[in-house]
């Protein structure tokens, strides 16, 4: 059953429930009221003919005939009445048409009450009086049939008002539920048009502010993320096709050239077989790279926290990046902290650090230097890198940070343009971050803040 058909039923249903409800609810009104101006109604006839009947005993001086007198002056159409004696006989009668066979037998105590005849139903008012020594009861009865025919009257017409209103409210409650729901079909029409070419389509949006806006809103909000996803996916995937077309077509390049002739000498293979091995190796490297990176977006590479300390870890990453800086002719001067602790995952945090030692070699000239500092400035460790390179422009300052992005380093051996972005994502991963804090023209500062309080938070504890 589709959804506004249900909320049309549903709608029905609740309305010819409070309808049954309210009528039912208007029946007993309508039955008690009744009753209780009948009940007044025979009250006010029994003090009237009470009144009567005493001024009939004080002129004859007899009760018999003042009850004969007082029934015959008294006209109560469609009302009975009866005068009995203290013990129950019967003085006087009018019956009205009614058949009180049982009524004049029955013990009736003063007061109202309802009494089963052979013609039906009667509602009985019985007042006991007394007067000039006499002593005796009047009943008042009437029939409750013209009651019960009104309650069935009311009954019928409720009934039929039902009828007409589950109808209406039927139809009525599928029309609305249409309505309201058109914005949820289109919606969902549109989504079923949604491709993976189309990613960036966005649902109308009813300008409702209600659930439905939100959900559309809510829904235009996973599609744009979505969207961004597949345009980093598809931009990486062409970046990554475009670096590694490079080495592969230097590498299948020189293994060509070099059989193309049957003889060479050992010297041509050695240079051959080391140009295939050098842009190897960048492959490796490349594809290590690209491997952390995808686990990073999956959010799969998880923290293994160990304590260490970062001085002894930068004099190592410093030691193995100082053997590259040697064949570009670039120093690299240190001045470390000792002894700052921390805790963290090691292999990340080495990489890190390389990562950024390497940048700032390849985009020192050959004769420059690299300066490294490690800090302690209140809570947060400090590392400094600073190049003697030609520095950032101002509109790439960010851009150097975004994957393959190379700002045409000096070295040949630069990389893919993945070394910054995760450095970066190792420093936030660490709870830190990792900014160019300045780049004067001759120069670049590069600047990692990781905070000596974040090893003690749940999340990093627990190594996720």
């Amino acid at each position: 059953m589709r959804l506004r058909t249900r909320l049309g039923l549903w709608y029905a249903g609740v309305v010819i429930l409070a309808l049954a409800a309210g009528g039912s609810a208007m029946i007993i009104a309508q039955t008690r009221l009744g009753l209780s101006r009948l009940d007044s109604e025979l009250e006010r006839l029994s003090g009237a003919i009470m009144t009567v009947l005493n001024n009939e005993i004080d002129e004859r001086h007899d009760l018999a005939s003042a009850a004969h007198d007082a029934t015959g002056e008294i006209g109560i159409g469609g009302r009975a009445v009866v005068i009995l004696t203290e013990d129950g006989a019967v003085l006087a009668s009018d019956d009205a048409g009614l058949r009180l066979e049982n009524l004049t037998a029955a013990r009736l105590a003063p007061g109202l009450a309802t009494v089963s005849t052979a013609g039906g139903d009667v509602r009985v008012h019985a007042a006991a009086g007394r007067h000039a020594g006499y002593r005796y009861l009047v009943l008042v009865a009437a029939e409750l049939r013209p009651l019960a025919a009104e309650r069935r009257t009311l009954a019928q017409a409720i009934g039929i008002g039902l009828a007409l209103a589950l109808l209406v409210t039927g139809v009525g409650g599928w029309v609305i539920g249409r309505q309201a729901l058109q914005p949820i079909a289109t919606m969902a029409a549109e989504a079923r048009a949604i491709t993976a070419i189309s990613g960036a389509t966005q649902l109308t949006v009813p300008l409702s502010d209600d659930e439905l806006e939100h959900l559309g809103s809510a829904f235009n909000g996973v599609l744009g993320r979505l969207a961004t996803a597949m345009s980093i996916q598809r931009q990486f995937m062409a970046d990554a096709s475009h670096e590694l077309r490079t080495p592969v077509s230097v590498t299948r390049t020189a293994a060509q050239v070099t059989l193309d002739r049957e003889h060479r000498t050992e010297a041509e293979y050695r240079e051959s077989l080391t140009i295939v091995a050098e842009q190897a190796e960048r492959l490796t490297r490349m594809v290590d790279d690209m491997f952390l990176l995808a686990r990073a977006d999956a959010h799969v590479r998880a923290l293994t926290a160990t304590p260490l300390y970062l001085d002894e870890l930068l004099d190592e990453c410093v030691r193995a990046v100082r053997v590259i800086a040697r064949t570009r002719e670039v120093t690299i001067s240190v001045a470390i902290a000792k002894d700052v602790s921390f805790i963290g995952d090691e292999g990340l945090l080495r990489q890190m650090l390389i990562n950024v030692l390497e940048n700032g070699v390849a985009h020192s000239p050959v004769g420059g230097e690299v300066s490294v500092a490690l800090l302690r400035r209140g809570e947060d460790i400090d590392i400094v890198v600073r190049d003697s390179g030609p520095g950032v422009p101002a509109a790439d300052r960010d851009r150097v940070f975004d994957r393959f992005v190379r700002l045409a380093p000096s070295s040949a051996r630069a990389g893919a343009g993945l070394g910054l972005p995760i450095a970066r994502w190792v420093a936030e991963r660490h709870g830190g971050q990792l900014t160019l804090e300045s780049s004067a023209p001759v120069s670049a500062r590069f600047v990692v803040r990781l905070p000596a309080a974040s090893p003690s938070e749940p999340a990093f504890r627990s190594g996720v």
